[in-house]
Parts: structure tokens; C-alpha cells; sequence
């Protein structure tokens, strides 16, 4: 089941990098300024939050496997306008529906996995869905670049939406709910399983609510925020940039971006099983996840605001990868320190409020990048005011997180028993 989520993130960050790829043939063949590319970058996002949340809370009262299928349907359809007729408005379309099939992915595949896991196992499991985003990156970069310049940027849609389709066939016969959660009646999750005590359903609206007064959550909403702009602004801009400002090849940025997509994985591979660890040690979780967290995103800002001054291709690539791949290691974290505060019966809901905030630079980042390159007093300018803007920007979101995110303060104010376990001795 994890292999099988695993494989979702690497889907799902497929169909966001394809884009990014493509876009000086999808540009020159449509016709894009910077602008026009930025909005229909940004257009995948329109329905991404909304839809994160709504389908997070259905995904409180609808088994995980029926969501998570039909989201993945909706993905392999939504390719279809584009490449049936290609045009600005088909563009728009189709980014348009990927995006509301894919916003609410991160929540409910992450709800799904833990259902499988304890609460003091879920560090590599979390890890794994976010490392499944940069496997998703690391293989779609060489892959989808070799079919867009040998067979034409459609054919990267075809495959994608092909994969997308053979996933949920194989989810159709493979899906499962786990162990670790309760149905919308207080019932077991799975009826081949024994009741596994979990936190109690909340008394009330206001303890329903109760995660949205925490500011562990807020903390690791923002933080998340500043990582995903980098997400977004890389996955958008990133080869273009790299393409008009410093001459790479098409191999070269493909190289480029597979290196801080093995960064993606390699970063919370590492630090959430170490931050598991000093947890286990007793080392509280604000300061073994939650300035953890804060630190990477932090990072990143920094290395995006230094990113446009540098010209020696080996420091590039280290700025790349720390600018573009360090945040990744702040989600699985984010949906740690969330679950801590969070009763198991909302858990769908608050990751799905959590991820529909935290990708809202999606929607903002792209437009707001090819409206600053192109009134900048020529691209090189733009580029250097949209990067260090991104970057400042991305820092103080970091900043928020370490001074912000306390689960054991957050767990004693509320008013249920969060989703969390006692530190083993």
C-alpha cells in the first residue's frame, strides 16, 4: 500500500513538471509571452486548494480507496481537451480540471498511510509519499524531456495520462483500508482487522475545529507555504530560466533538475527518520520537528535569493538544490507535528485545510513570476527581482515555522486527545 502511494506522488509530480518542461514549444506554438505562460502555470492551482479542502472532508466519511481512485481517473481524463485540440483555452482546461484531481491527493493519500501505521511509525512512511514527489521529478525530467524533443510535447501528455490510468486500475484491485482509523460510525476501518484504539472522536464543533486555533498548525502551514513556492516557481520556470539566462542545453536542464529531485528524496529520507529518532530520545517535537522544518525552508529562501548572482555552474547547481530541494523535507514533518494536534477522526480534514494552504503559491507563484520578468527592464532584471523576491519571501515563511510550531503545547490546550502516542521509554 505504501509502494502503491508511493507511486501516486510520483505520478502526481509528473503531471506538474510536464508543463514546466514543455514550455518553449507549448509557448512558441500557442504563442505565450511570460505572462501568459505565468497564468496558465498558475491556472493548475485555481481549484487546487478548494478542492483539497473539500475533498478532505469527505475523505473523513468516504473510504480512502474510492477517493483516491476517483482522483486518479480525473487525472487521466483531464489530459484529454489538450491534446484532443490544442489551444490557450484548451490549455487552460486542462490544467484547470488535473488541478482540482490532484490538490486534494497530498491529504488523503497521506490519511490512507496512516492508516497502516501507528503514530510513532509514521516518519518514513511520510517521508516515502514526499519522496515519491522528487522520484516523480528525478524520472520525469530525463523521460518526458526525451519524448518532447523526439516525439513532440504531446506525447509526454499521452504518457502521463497513460500511467495515470493504469495506476488506479491497479489501485481498483489492490486498495485497501488500513488498521489505524475508524469509519464515519465509529466502526473499524477494515473488517478483517480488530478495533485498534485511536484518539476519540472530538465532544464537539469547537473541538472539531480545534486544530485551527493551534498554532502548530499555522506554523507548519506557512512553513509549507514558503517550501511550496519554491515547488511551484521551479517547476514553472526553472528550465526556461536556466535555458535563457545561462545558456544550458535541453540535456543540461534536465540534469539540473534531476539533481535537486534527488535532493527531494534524499532530504526527507534523512530528516524525518532523524527527527523520528530524537524524538524517541525525548527531545521534544518543537524542536526535533518543528524547527526542523523551519531550518529547510529557511535554507531554501536563502539559496533562492542567491541564485541569480552567482555564475560558476558548479555553485549553481549547489543553490539549485538546496533552493529547489530543501523544502520537500519540511512536508512530511508539517504532516507530523499536524497529526499530533489533530483528533484521527478530523485528520482528513486537517491535512486537507493543511495542504490546500500550503499550496496556494501555486496558484500565486507563476503569475507572479511572469508578470515580474516581464516588467523587469529586460528578462535578465526580471528574472533577478523574481527570484530574490521568491526568496525573501520563502525565508520568512521559515522564520514563522521555527517560532511557531510547540505540538506538546498545542496537545495540552486543546480540548481533545490529539492523534499522538506517548514517547516509548
Amino acid at each position: 500500500m505504501a509502494l502503491m502511494i508511493f507511486a501516486l506522488a510520483m505520478i502526481n509530480f509528473g503531471d506538474k513538471a510536464v508543463l514546466g518542461l514543455a514550455a518553449d514549444p507549448i509557448s512558441e506554438e500557442l504563442g505565450l509571452s511570460h505572462s501568459l505562460y505565468g497564468l496558465v502555470a498558475s491556472s493548475f492551482f485555481l481549484l487546487f486548494s478548494v478542492s483539497a479542502v473539500v475533498v478532505g472532508f469527505v475523505a473523513n466519511r468516504v473510504a480512502t480507496r474510492w477517493v483516491l481512485l476517483a482522483l486518479a481517473v480525473v487525472w487521466s481524463l483531464a489530459q484529454l481537451p489538450l491534446l484532443a485540440a490544442a489551444s490557450v483555452g484548451t490549455l487552460f482546461l486542462s490544467r484547470i480540471v488535473l488541478g482540482a484531481g490532484e490538490g486534494p491527493t497530498a491529504g488523503v493519500a497521506v490519511h490512507a498511510l496512516y492508516k497502516w501505521f501507528p503514530a510513532k511509525r509514521r516518519a518514513l512512511p511520510s517521508a516515502l509519499y514526499v519522496i515519491g514527489s522528487g522520484m516523480g521529478v528525478f524520472v520525469a525530467a530525463p523521460v518526458l524531456t526525451y519524448l518532447i524533443d523526439g516525439h513532440g510535447w504531446r506525447a509526454a501528455f499521452w504518457a502521463l495520462a497513460g500511467t495515470g490510468a493504469l495506476w488506479a486500475a491497479l489501485w481498483l484491485l489492490i486498495g485497501r483500508e488500513g488498521p489505524y482509523g475508524t469509519n464515519a460510525d465509529g466502526t473499524d476501518a477494515t473488517a478483517k482487522s480488530p478495533p485498534v484504539p485511536e484518539a476519540p472522536k472530538a465532544a464537539s464543533a469547537t473541538g472539531q475545529r480545534a486544530f485551527l486555533r493551534s498554532r502548530t498548525w499555522w506554523g507548519g502551514a506557512v512553513g509549507g507555504f514558503g517550501a511550496y513556492w519554491t515547488v511551484a516557481l521551479g517547476s514553472a520556470f526553472l528550465p526556461t530560466y536556466l535555458r535563457s539566462q545561462h545558456g544550458y542545453t535541453t540535456g543540461e536542464v534536465a540534469r539540473a533538475i534531476s539533481l535537486y529531485a534527488l535532493v527531494t528524496i534524499v532530504v526527507p529520507l534523512t530528516v524525518s527518520p532523524w527527527a523520528a529518532r530524537l524524538h524517541r530520545r525525548g527531545v521534544s517535537s518543537r524542536r526535533s520537528r518543528g524547527t526542523t522544518q523551519g531550518a529547510l525552508v529557511l535554507a531554501a529562501g536563502t539559496a533562492l535569493c542567491l541564485l541569480p548572482f552567482v555564475d560558476t555552474p558548479a555553485v549553481q547547481l549547489a543553490l539549485i538544490a538546496v533552493a529547489f530541494g530543501f523544502g520537500a523535507g519540511a512536508f512530511p514533518l508539517s504532516y507530523e507535528t499536524t497529526s499530533e494536534v489533530t483528533p484521527v477522526d478530523r485528520r482528513g480534514a486537517s491535512l486537507g485545510l493543511l495542504v490546500a494552504f500550503q499550496t496556494l503559491p501555486g496558484l500565486l507563484a507563476p503569475a507572479v513570476t511572469g508578470v515580474l520578468v516581464d516588467t523587469g527592464a529586460d528578462d535578465s532584471a526580471g528574472y533577478v527581482l523574481a527570484l530574490v523576491t521568491g526568496g525573501l519571501l520563502t525565508a520568512a515563511c521559515g522564520l514563522v515555522a521555527v517560532l511557531a510550531i510547540d505540538p506538546e503545547r498545542d496537545a495540552r490546550k486543546a480540548t481533545v486527545r490529539p492523534d499522538v502516542q506517548p514517547i516509548p521509554a
